[in-house]
């Protein structure tokens, strides 16, 4: 019994890291994101850096995109129609370096909330989605815990009850 509960704890360690099923990594200098209802028929997204000058685009496919092997900066992502006409823009990006940052735009507001180049910090409050990689890592970490105290509270090493049994 202690064997197998040892190695129930190993997996819950081991799982705790582990983003959920669905969920995408797309490595480090990435910007990514979903097109919010409102730009819905986005057909690409184009990376802005803090100046506002076009830095590159990719398309927007089943409303997600991501930009790959970026340097470290401020960003602000725009998703256009294939004619180029702007349906959304994000709130500003600080890409550190190594890292993946989504992009987070008003829910279903359309147009920019912030213009490029603006310093004014913008709180993405009111923009929509799930759980980040830190909070399902803090339930997998709350997982483990919870499971570790069961395990040491059922540990019946000797056989003789507790004196709180």
């Amino acid at each position: 019994m202690k064997k197998a509960m040892s190695l129930i704890l190993a997996a819950g360690l081991v799982l705790a890291g582990v983003p959920p099923a669905g969920a995408e990594v797309f490595g480090p200098n990435t910007i990514w994101g979903n097109a919010p209802l409102s730009a819905s028929t986005a057909t690409n997204a184009v990376l802005l850096d803090a100046t506002g000058r076009t830095a590159t685009m990719v398309p927007v496919v089943d409303g997600k995109f991501a930009f790959r092997d970026l340097p470290a900066g401020r960003y602000f992502v725009a998703l256009q129609t294939a004619t180029g006409q702007e349906l959304a823009r994000s709130f500003p990006v600080d890409l550190p370096s190594g890292s993946e940052m989504e992009a987070l735009f008003g829910r279903d507001t359309v147009a920019a909330a912030v213009p490029p180049g603006s310093t004014a910090p913008v709180a993405p409050a009111a923009a929509g989605g799930g759980l980040s990689t830190t909070g399902w890592i803090l339930i997998g970490a709350a997982a483990v815990g919870i499971t570790t105290a069961v395990v040491i509270l059922a540990n019946d090493d000797d056989g003789v009850a507790s004196p709180s049994r």
